[in-house]
């Protein structure tokens, strides 16, 4: 039974989008799809009232996925009584569905990355079939979009094989999901105060995050593969 006090009208109204959402495109929303819906610019503002819904147990949330969000069933007791739920909007996104894959057959491709400004993390449920041996340490697959580390090698179209790791070493190539809830792929420095996510391409700035805003990474590049 949820508590009898009233939740502020914005997380009420981010609960009933996320719900409304689910049931009209049938995957949930992104930060971003949030922000636009409520006529927010700044995707932060979003992210803190899903984090406050997630710490009150009302919804579930993995920021590492980019679709990830649903209302938990003590959330739905917030919502309108008279409005309908799906089973479908009351799922975790299908992309989770990807942990336990048979490594035989491949590893998730989990979607699209940016190699170049950031952009919203894409899920998908295909796969890409590679070594074996690439399942088994459980990494999954990302499509590259833009040329910001073509002197790294990496090139728009090519697949990189991410393994998990939530701690990079400085140089590591990394998949970095930024506090807006946008998603790049960079070469990862800590520095003092913050950190530095370097492009490898003459023509880019790097991208500074400052140490008292999250940077959650997603992963370290282990691998590259290219169809030809």
């Amino acid at each position: 039974m949820h508590s009898s006090k009233p939740l502020p009208a914005r997380q009420q109204e981010v609960l009933s989008l996320i719900v409304s959402f689910s049931e009209e495109h049938g995957y949930p929303p992104t930060l971003a799809d949030l922000a636009q819906c409520l006529g927010l610019k700044n995707r932060m503002t979003v992210h803190q009232h899903v984090a406050a819904l997630r710490k009150k147990g009302l919804v579930h949330w993995e920021p590492g996925l980019n679709r990830s969000l649903r209302v938990l069933p003590e959330g739905l007791q917030h919502l309108d009584p008279g409005a309908e739920v799906s089973a479908e909007a009351a799922q975790p996104a299908a992309v989770s569905n990807v942990v336990g894959f048979p490594a035989a057959a491949g590893i998730p491709l989990a979607g699209a990355i940016a190699a170049g400004s950031p952009i919203d993390a894409l899920q998908t449920s295909e796969y890409l079939e590679v070594e074996s041996r690439y399942g088994e340490i459980g990494c999954f697959a990302l499509k590259v979009k833009g040329e910001s580390m073509i002197e790294d090698g990496i090139y728009d179209g090519d697949f990189v094989i991410v393994k998990p790791n939530p701690s990079p070493n400085n140089g590591d190539v990394v998949v970095a999901l930024l506090d807006d809830g946008s998603a790049t792929l960079k070469r990862f420095y800590k520095e003092k105060g913050g950190y530095r996510l370097q492009p490898a391409n003459a023509s880019m700035e790097p991208i500074f995050v400052d140490g008292s805003h999250p940077l959650t990474i997603q992963g370290t590049v282990v691998g590259l593969f290219r169809q030809m």
